[in-house]
């Protein structure tokens, strides 16, 4: 009988007391048994560390750092990497957690295929764990499973939509190992970069299903970043990514005019409000939302807009967020249309 591959769960954590139990806990249930885990304490100053210790499993392997920060997060996730022993890596956020048959989906979908990466669908959720809206892999069958090599970058870098969660995603080892390990990108984190690299390497494979459940709060690592600078930092990243890969891009067929790329990326930047006060709202800052989104409507005045706008007044008067349930409201009903089409059903 052919031995399981061994899968390699990597997880840096920083102060997710409130969420790690649960983290933990998904990571237990799964169908698939043949992994061990690295966790990495970043410095942690919470009961993150005490909660992690209370599990007693032999896979589970714990190590602390002094605190490195988000200036310092690829070196971590490199660092965790290093420690890893098996053929197969999953990422896995200390504030989201799995589906019982995550890695079990993907351990079959990569082991025996060309692709050198897996990922798939998850719901956001907020702090109290309420779902806020479902995250779709790719309609266009050519960026969902990057095929051939570079499709994906219509997205990723053109579009500069991230279609991938981080705690849905497992690597072949080897695929990591063959670019260095995650990709350093000044001022962000280690997952974006590291997919659009190795999107040049392979294809992906995605999973039409739910694998998990991504929380935004106000702790988070994105929340804790002010959102142009990150833009700006992803901008100049993308730049030198298809200046040293030109000629590999050109070999796949791919050919980026800068001044293009800078006229359609500044016209996304002026959107950065908009998702700002979305986040704000779910997670029950309610002024500071709705001003927020006042920017935004200032930069971007049309009829939808206003009445999005009233409705942010709205929530802060009530206290209650009606923005985002009208949004996930509408996902549901694409849900319920793909069931009754007979379409795969995605995650409870």
């Amino acid at each position: 009988m052919n031995k399981k591959p061994l899968i390699s769960i990597l997880t840096p954590v920083y102060n997710q007391a409130p969420y790690i139990e649960q983290t933990i806990q998904s990571v237990l249930n799964q169908t698939y048994q043949n992994w061990e885990w690295v966790i990495l304490n970043d410095g942690s100053t919470d009961a993150t560390e005490e909660i992690i210790k209370g599990f007693k499993d032999s896979r589970i392997r714990y190590s602390f750092q002094e605190h490195a920060g988000i200036a310092a997060l690829t070196h971590t996730f490199n660092k965790a990497l290093a420690m890893c022993n098996g053929g197969f890596i999953a990422t896995l956020d200390g504030d989201d957690y799995w589906t019982s048959n995550k890695l079990d989906l993907q351990i079959n979908a990569l082991k025996d295929s060309e692709s050198i990466l897996s990922y798939g669908e998850a719901w956001l959720i907020n702090r109290n764990g309420k779902k806020i809206s479902y995250i779709n892999i790719p309609k266009n069958a050519g960026i969902a499973h990057n095929a051939p090599a570079g499709s994906a970058l219509k997205k990723l870098l053109e579009e500069r939509a991230c279609f991938i969660i981080n705690s849905t995603v497992m690597y072949k080892k080897k695929a990591l190992l063959n670019i260095g390990g995650f990709i350093e990108g000044k001022g962000l984190a280690q997952d974006y970069t590291s997919w659009v690299r190795l999107s040049i390497e392979g294809k992906f494979a995605p999973i039409p299903a739910c694998l998990g459940y991504y929380r935004k709060h106000s702790h988070s690592l994105t929340q804790r970043i002010e959102p142009t600078a990150w833009f700006d930092n992803e901008t100049n990243f993308l730049l030198e990514f298809a200046l040293q890969n030109s000629q590999k891009l050109h070999a796949l067929g791919i050919y980026y005019d800068e001044e293009t790329l800078r006229k359609n990326w500044e016209e996304m930047k002026k959107y950065i409000p908009y998702n700002k006060a979305m986040y704000m709202l779910m997670n029950g800052f309610f002024d500071e939302a709705k001003a927020e989104f006042k920017i935004f409507l200032d930069k971007m005045p049309s009829l939808k807009h206003r009445f999005m706008h009233l409705m942010f007044i709205v929530s802060a008067l009530m206290k209650y967020d009606i923005v985002n349930p009208a949004t996930n409201l509408k996902i549901e009903l694409t849900r319920l249309l793909r069931t009754k089409r007979g379409e795969p059903k995605k995650c409870v």
